[in-house]
């Protein structure tokens, strides 16, 4: 009688993983939680900055990102190369960061690997060679996943002729954590207790960094004037939104003692457990309209981004405020009136939760589905 022993298979992830901007970090979480709910017999590897930490927090192999040989090596161990989530294949942040991506994915085709676009958000490309690449290079890949319908149509119009699973962000593949550790939080910035709470999270994009201070100063005051609410300043890219963050806290300060700002750094679950005791939350990351949305406080976005527009499409909700023209004025219109209807809008929001659960739930099926094909 002969035993066969069960085949274990290896999936090498890569993303912007390891440089403690928490919206990414979430995404690798969820894209580690929701795999492994899948199947035991599957080994993550993970392309990152920080292989040390990332093997600490989440319990998976860690490679250099940046090391060539460590590169190969892991390429040529998989039997998987997962590309994403998260928007890996645009040009506007970086217009050399999508060519780092398609090289990886290149390098497991030449090593005749499969190759997954995970829940990504494509867009935008504006150079022509990276327009060219990209077409070339999905054109070939074993499976394409986008977490919108905008992504699908920007593959499309660089003609990418490929069938694309169009599901979610993988973030809503994470389990809720509970609120407690949000309050103890709270707690300790001594934020007041029995009135609603706003959560700020600016970022400094591009050359509009102080009009962004100048108008959110407006809002803020605006708020304050009309209602009684903490407003908790909340960086998300910890050591990038923190300085833009602290520039607003101390111009609002010396004026109101119900403002607060969250210095202490925070790691994915303390995160969301911190936006679960959020009422509204007003953010320029997607992650953090994400978070709200996925632990119950009421996203309205201001968009510096197309992925920003897609996920506010997603929720059946037209984008009005953007980086490079917002008014504090009409933002601060637009939270007062979400405070004052705030029941009503957080269990519209909700309801868009199950629809989010049984897209990732869709995206994590097809990865095994194509990893043991």
């Amino acid at each position: 009688m002969t035993s066969t022993l069960r085949k274990s298979y290896r999936i090498l992830v890569s993303g912007y993983f390891g440089y403690n901007n928490i919206g990414d970090e979430a995404i690798l979480k969820g894209l580690i939680d929701g795999i492994r709910a899948k199947s035991s017999d599957v080994d993550i590897v993970v392309l990152s900055k920080n292989p040390d930490w990332t093997r600490a927090k989440y319990n998976v192999i860690a490679v250099d990102r940046s090391n060539v040989f460590d590169i190969i090596t892991a390429v040529k161990k998989c039997d998987m190369l997962v590309s994403g989530g998260g928007s890996l294949l645009q040009d506007v942040t970086s217009k050399k960061s999508i060519l780092y991506y398609l090289f990886i994915l290149k390098l497991a085709m030449i090593f005749k690997k499969k190759t997954f676009i995970y829940s990504q958000g494509i867009g935008p490309i504006s150079l022509k060679l990276n327009k060219t690449l990209t077409r070339r290079i999905l054109n070939k890949v074993s499976f394409i996943n986008v977490r919108d319908n905008q992504s699908a149509r920007v593959l499309k119009e660089l003609g990418v002729d490929r069938e694309i699973l169009v599901t979610t962000d993988t973030v809503f593949g994470i389990n809720k954590p509970s609120k407690d550790e949000g309050k103890e939080i709270l707690k300790d910035l001594g934020v007041r207790e029995g009135v609603k709470n706003l959560a700020l999270t600016i970022i400094d994009w591009k050359s509009y960094r102080q009009r962004s201070v100048d108008e959110i100063v407006i809002a803020v005051e605006k708020i304050l004037e009309e209602r009684d609410v903490n407003v908790i300043l909340i960086p998300f890219f910890y050591h990038v939104d923190l300085d833009i963050e602290t520039e607003i806290y101390k111009r609002l300060k010396s004026k109101y003692d119900n403002i607060y700002l969250v210095e202490e750094y925070l790691h994915i679950e303390r995160y969301l457990s911190l936006v679960g005791n959020m009422d509204v939350m007003l953010s320029m990351r997607l992650h953090g309209l994400i978070f709200a949305t996925l632990m119950g406080a009421y996203p309205i976005g201001i968009s510096y981004d197309p992925k920003i527009d897609g996920f506010m499409k997603e929720l059946d909700r037209i984008q009005n405020h953007y980086v490079e023209d917002f008014k504090g004025v009409e933002v601060s219109n637009d939270i007062i009136k979400s405070l004052d209807n705030l029941e009503r809008l957080k269990a519209e929001t909700d309801k868009y939760l199950e629809k989010f659960y049984y897209l990732t739930d869709r995206h994590n099926n097809a990865v095994i589905e194509v990893l043991k094909r």
